[in-house]
């Protein structure tokens, strides 16, 4: 059996792997893209139907109409509006466990992924103080848009939302992907898996081993729903690990596999991007992607990190939250977002 001891991430060995997850999670991201790309070119009106448009009230979305004046003295306007900022959901059984907020600046050509914490304790409208997984939940888009605008300060309209469960068919399309996990991940894949392979009526199967696995969707999915209050790698963590492994499988594939996986990997988005529209975006973007990738940034905003420290996990009313100081929060993400240089 493989040795896995290794309870926490030191510090240095987080700046290499999030530098790693970046990279694969903008090849994900752009990966979607660049199928919708190709099939916008070659006319395959039907491929694209398999994507759910949904539109939004913006009017409900608690836009901050003024941002442009707060930032204005640091930001031409022609680069204000050049930066595309996008929310991207990472749902399952309908909570919202993972929530990036993907900024592209057209101008400076940087990308800058900004995870915010799910269980990060805010205002929601209509609802008491809560986390903001509980605000997709509660109003799905709409709400957790209005909720992420309205507490941080931000205009944020858009958004691309991704159903992980619905993922787990894909995992299982590429014959599975390979995680390293912990003997404690092993024992909870085995003992809660239960429900995934009942749903597909399939046969449960059990990991005999940890390090370095080959999970199946089920498993991957099961992996994916694991988190204790008082550890480091949360299940947000875990998504996007699902998520990396899974784009590394996928880019080893042919054209004619991509091809064939386009249907359900799309079928497992929805957004309200006009897709059309965004693909002058799209080959902007891939036309530069060297400077782009040259040019990232992965951070959490809230964040107990010193240089964006702006909250700390509080136990309330028997809920563990990340309580974070709003204002400081407003403040760091509109220096990141909009690149404004400390004085």
């Amino acid at each position: 059996m493989k040795e896995n001891n290794v309870s926490l991430i030191k510090k240095e060995d987080k700046k290499y792997n999030i530098g790693r997850v970046v990279i694969l999670l903008i090849a994900l991201i752009l990966l979607i893209w660049f199928i919708a790309v190709t099939i916008i070119s070659s006319m395959v009106k039907s491929k694209l139907e398999k994507i759910e448009i949904q539109q939004l009230d913006i009017n409900q979305l608690g836009i901050n109409n003024n941002i442009y004046n707060e930032v204005s003295n640091s930001v031409s306007k022609e680069e204000f509006d050049s930066i595309k900022n996008i929310v991207l959901f990472g749902i399952d059984e309908e909570r919202s466990d993972t929530i990036i907020i993907a900024s592209i600046n057209q101008t400076k050509h940087t990308i800058k992924l900004i995870s915010v914490p799910s269980d990060t304790y805010v205002s929601v409208d209509g609802h008491d103080k809560t986390s903001l997984s509980n605000a997709y939940t509660y109003g799905k888009e709409t709400l957790a848009l209005n909720a992420i605008n309205t507490n941080f300060g931000l205009n944020i309209s858009k958004y691309i939302t991704i159903n992980f469960e619905g993922l787990t068919d894909v995992i299982n399309e590429v014959e599975g992907i390979e995680l390293d996990i912990t003997q404690e991940e092993m024992e909870y894949i085995n003992n809660n898996s239960d429900d995934q392979y009942s749903k597909k009526g399939k046969e449960k199967k059990l990991l005999n081993d940890y390090g370095k696995v080959m999970l199946d969707g089920e498993q991957a999915l099961t992996y994916s729903r694991y988190s204790t209050s008082d550890e480091e790698i949360s299940g947000e963590n875990r998504q996007v690990k699902v998520i990396v492994s899974l784009a590394e499988k996928i880019a080893k594939l042919g054209t004619n596999k991509i091809w064939s996986l386009s249907d359900s990997i799309l079928s497992k988005i929805k957004t309200n991007i006009d897709i059309e529209k965004s693909v002058k975006t799209v080959e902007k973007v891939l036309s530069y992607s060297s400077e782009y990738l040259n040019n990232f940034d992965f951070i959490q905003i809230p964040s107990e990190e010193e240089e964006y420290e702006s909250g700390k996990k509080e136990e309330i009313d028997g809920v563990y939250y990340f309580v974070a100081v709003l204002d400081k929060v407003k403040e760091v993400l509109k220096k990141e977002i909009y690149i404004i240089e400390d004085n």
